[in-house]
């Protein structure tokens, strides 16, 4: 039976807990921003777009991006149903969002209480290692950032937590979790490819949950399978006409393998780098000292996660140099092992100190009183040193770049891309006051603009378009061709986007602009609304041309 936990600790908790809301809440804040006199709140645009197909769905046009065409440019169907009811909702249009980051920091604190509760289990009931282990998680930007503009991070990284802390239970207990097979089915519904993890978990009980549990591991991994991905397939065929979504073709195909690894690879490393490779190799001083099972499913976890990454090729936004969103969701894990791993290594160098202090003062005669005072002297400065490296690890570990660093955690600098978000807001509340509403607008962000102009999108880097998606990427040549691979950005046609499918309105471009310049020129005029610019098609009737004051062109 484990000990009980002091209430100073819990004290400690609750204190960080009370914190941690403190600053979800102004940084929630801070992504907002004031257009015209009214506060905004916007996701991150990938966010957006799961918003487009709730809203859709919401209003009964089905889960779309356009009504009328079937496109899964999602990969998060569960997520997405959740914003659908939240449209239900009588929360006007700039404030839904709002809704969708309190619900974030709702989980994120949820996770808070599975950290704790894994940290005490591997750790054999240390509240030190809980306590740091929950400083760390709270406070780490990337995850903040990638759950609090709205992404689905903020529902995996806690069920990923707590299916952890199941898993283990159910060891210690001789029990098959079938509950917990259960929550792997369900991530894959909040993503697909929580498919990684719930592999994993399968193979961690077949080989660790006992001989006379095996078959029925085996079969639950199998009904799960069944079940819950070939559920979801059935329906995409069904509904979409596609086994896969359609941002599967659109960042897996169409491109090298081997150059798309190498990318993956390139940016891991960095991301290992950055946070110092001393301090990374610390969790893996836990599964080495602690000899204990228990600590081998974060670990088996945390790898899958970081090769899943390096096999997609990493995320779009590498840039910002912290976890992306493959890696981001399986961090708490990582912080718990890491400060086991910093707690094991402080009580085996305790143990060789107070060896060898006992062993020369026994030699010299001195007294055991003497002898105390010296074994406490040089614990306490091993108890300092574990609390400095923990802060320590805490500034490298959000020493990343841009808004994603130290700045950015004290808000000197804004979020990212809320300066982006708020870009395309105003572009969006434009659009649709000089357009009618069955006017076709082409984007490259997919999310904001479509939302909050309400408008047809013809989606140029073909997120939810089936037929940009299924084009050979753009190759660059030369040795940056190892590094530069970019998710979901290397697809685009403009004789077909603009071309052949002649929106009214042109909003944004993407690679080389000469590309786009021969079914631009003599075809679309440029009109330009304050700092903001636009390509309208010249004879459009979707265009409000009396609004400046002047005929349609011709």
């Amino acid at each position: 039976m484990t000990q009980p936990v002091f209430r100073k600790d819990n004290a400690f908790f609750s204190v960080l807990l009370v914190l941690f809301s403190l600053y979800a809440a102004i940084f929630i804040s801070r992504t907002s921003f004031v257009i015209d006199g009214e506060r905004y709140f916007s996701l991150f645009d990938d966010a957006m777009v799961s918003m487009r197909y709730a809203r859709n769905l919401a209003g009964g046009h089905g889960l779309v991006m356009n009504p009328g065409e079937r496109v899964e440019g999602i990969t998060n169907p569960l997520w997405t149903l959740y914003m659908a009811a939240v449209h239900l909702l009588p929360v006007p249009q700039p404030k839904i969002s709002l809704v969708i980051q309190i619900t974030a920091a709702f989980c994120l604190v949820l996770n808070l209480f599975f950290v704790r509760s894994l940290a005490l289990l591997i750790s054999g009931n240390r509240p030190p290692v809980a306590i740091a282990a929950v400083f760390l998680t709270a406070f780490y930007l990337p995850l903040i950032n990638w759950s609090l503009q709205g992404m689905e991070v903020c529902l995996l990284t806690p069920l990923l937590s707590c299916i952890t802390v199941r898993v283990l239970r159910a060891l210690r207990e001789n029990r098959v979790p079938v509950e917990t097979y259960i929550l792997l089915g369900i991530g894959t519904l909040i993503r697909i490819d929580m498919a990684v993890p719930l592999c994993g978990v399968w193979l961690f009980l077949l080989a660790f949950g006992g001989k006379d549990r095996r078959k029925r591991n085996l079969l639950w991994g199998v009904i799960v399978l069944f079940i819950f991905l070939g559920g979801q397939t059935l329906f995409r065929v069904l509904y979409y006409g596609d086994p896969l979504p359609n941002t599967y073709y659109l960042k897996m195909t169409g491109y090298p393998l081997f150059l798309r690894i190498a990318r993956g690879v390139t940016v891991w490393w960095a991301f290992i780098w950055n946070m110092n490779l001393l301090l990374v190799l610390v969790p893996v001083a836990a599964l080495v000292l602690s000899g204990d099972r228990r600590t081998w499913l974060p670990g088996l976890l945390i790898a899958l996660q970081m090769l899943y990454s390096m096999y997609v090729g990493g995320d779009a936004w590498e840039d910002w140099k912290g976890s992306n969103r493959y890696i981001s969701i399986i961090m708490p894990q990582f912080f718990i092992l890491f400060m086991w791993g910093l707690f094991l290594i402080k009580e085996r160098l305790g143990t060789l100190v107070t060896g060898h202090l006992s062993s020369r003062e026994k030699k010299g005669g001195k007294s055991p009183e003497l002898s105390k005072n010296r074994e406490g002297a040089y614990r306490g400065i091993l108890s300092f040193l574990f609390f400095a490296i923990v802060i320590l690890a805490f500034v490298r570990f959000n020493s990343n770049s841009g808004s994603l660093t130290l700045k950015g955690m004290a808000f000197i600098v804004p979020p990212p891309h809320v300066e982006n978000n708020k870009t395309m807001v105003e572009r969006a509340l434009v659009i649709k006051q000089i357009t009618t509403p069955d006017a076709r607008i082409a984007v490259t962000w997919a999310g904001a603009i479509p939302y909050f102009s309400e408008r047809y999108t013809v989606d140029i880097l073909g997120k939810t378009d089936r037929t940009v998606a299924h084009m050979k990427m753009r190759t660059p040549s030369g040795p940056g061709k190892y590094t530069y691979f970019l998710p979901g950005h290397l697809k685009y046609d403009y004789a077909y986007s603009i071309g052949r499918q002649e929106p009214d309105a042109v909003l944004q471009f993407w690679g080389d602009l000469h590309e786009a310049d021969p079914y631009i020129a003599g075809k679309y005029v440029r009109l330009d609304v304050g700092s903001l610019w636009f390509y309208i098609r010249a004879g459009s009737k979707s265009i409000r041309w009396e609004l400046f004051g002047t005929g349609d062109p011709q």
